[in-house]
């Protein structure tokens, strides 16, 4: 009660300090939940990403997507036949939709792009880390499922009011909606998964070089053999090369999974000395590795500028009770003369910073979480939330600014308890 009674005698400069104190805390409750979000995502695609032994063509950049190599299927037979190896699954992946011509870059994206992922149903192959999706309603594409079935993420099914049952065109194709995905709060939540010979089929409209083949290709195989003994040899070698294309080959990449007793790096390092001149392959274990060391820095970047706010918060906790010290020297002084000790002075003053901290911070973290809530809010029709919110962050918090307000409060505290009686007197 003395404690408060004191802050309330100096009402205004309590005010300003702990409004000192909550700037800082609004900063670190928003960007620590802005930093738990992104830790989620980072942390879904490592979860996935160490779970099997990635492979994309020669020459393509696997994080970008770009680069337009494709790994035949007879590429992909080679490497399941290696000792350790016991799946491997072809995959085709490419964007929902075009880039806008007046938008290239596609603005501003917070995670992944919404991704059409195409897999063989058939393959096999089970991510050792994540094997089950979720389904909010419906159920996950599978090997009897349709040409055109589609699973689609949280994300894609709010953005576009999709429900099981109803019809998603994409590039210019109609497909039936047979499950949602319950939110991940990472890569699946902006994915629509379909069999891979669908998405094979998307992947060469979109690409002109590749649709050229596929129509030479169809053309091609309506000439008989012998209609193309009685060509040129030049033209002979042309209609062979476009019977040889098949759509099965069109695949930009591939997960490799690993028989139980073997050591993936064992595999991955087989994979990059038999076949370093067709794939690019990817370690889980370094994949990991990457990851977490870009985790780190984005926390470091983030969480650095939140404690920016809160040193400035407090130093002014050191300068409120460094002026309020000097007020009370007086009091200070008669307190000492009665019998009080210099340990329960500190302790006093230490305890009143902590509580001027505790009330900056809990205005802080609720002005945080009442802006977190309607950014989100607003966000939540499209999936896109950029927010996080977790009790033991919330609780953490109000812990952290008790305690930077008692580490604030030792120097002034101290300070007031070597005070010596005469000289306090003398403030009289």
């Amino acid at each position: 009660m003395e404690i408060l009674r004191n802050m309330w005698r100096r009402k205004f400069r309590t005010f300003l300090t702990v409004m000192g104190i909550s700037v800082g805390i609004l900063a670190f409750t928003v960007m620590g939940s802005l930093a738990l979000k992104l830790n989620k995502m980072i942390d879904g695609g490592k979860k996935y990403m160490t779970g099997q032994i990635t492979i994309s063509p020669k020459g393509s950049n696997f994080m970008t997507g770009s680069g337009g190599g494709t790994l035949p299927i007879d590429l992909l037979n080679k490497i399941k036949n290696i000792e350790g190896v016991s799946a491997v699954a072809p995959g085709v992946e490419l964007a929902l939709k075009d880039p806008d011509p007046d938008n290239p870059t596609g603005g501003t994206s917070f995670g992944p792009p919404p991704t059409i992922e195409g897999y063989d149903t058939e393959a096999g192959i089970v991510n050792r880390n994540w094997t089950t999706l979720e389904m909010k309603e419906g159920k996950m594409i599978d090997k009897n499922s349709k040409e055109n079935d589609i699973a689609v993420g949280t994300t894609i099914a709010l953005e576009n009011k999709l429900k099981v049952g109803d019809q998603f065109e994409i590039r210019g194709k109609k497909f039936n909606v047979v499950g949602v995905l319950d939110k991940t709060m990472t890569g699946p939540d902006t994915y629509v998964f379909m069999p891979i010979e669908s998405a094979q089929k998307l992947y060469v409209e979109a690409n002109p070089f590749l649709k050229s083949l596929k129509e030479k290709s169809d053309q091609a195989a309506t000439i008989s053999d012998k209609e193309i003994s009685a060509l040129s040899p030049d033209a002979k070698t042309q209609i062979m090369q476009s019977k040889s294309f098949k759509i099965e080959d069109i695949n930009t990449a591939a997960s490799v999974g690993w028989k139980d007793g073997t050591d993936p790096e064992i595999i991955v390092q087989k994979l990059k000395d038999q076949f370093k001149n067709d794939v690019i392959v990817l370690s889980p274990k370094k994949m990991g590795e990457e990851i977490d060391k870009a985790s780190a820095q984005m926390n470091a970047i983030i969480f650095g500028a939140a404690i920016l706010a809160l040193i400035v918060g407090l130093f002014s906790i050191v300068n409120t009770m460094i002026m309020s010290i000097s007020e009370r020297t007086k009091e200070i002084g008669i307190k000492k003369a009665i019998g009080a000790s210099g340990s329960s002075i500190a302790r006093e003053y230490t305890f009143e910073a902590g509580v001027i901290s505790l009330l900056g911070g809990l205005v802080g973290m609720g002005l945080g979480v009442l802006i977190i809530t309607i950014v989100n809010g607003r966000m939540a029709s499209s999936g896109a939330e950029i927010f996080l919110l977790q009790a033991n962050f919330l609780v953490g918090v109000v812990v952290f600014s008790f305690v930077i307000g008692i580490i604030a409060g030792i120097l002034p505290a101290l300070r007031a308890s070597k005070l010596r009686v005469v000289e306090a007197i003398r403030e009289l």
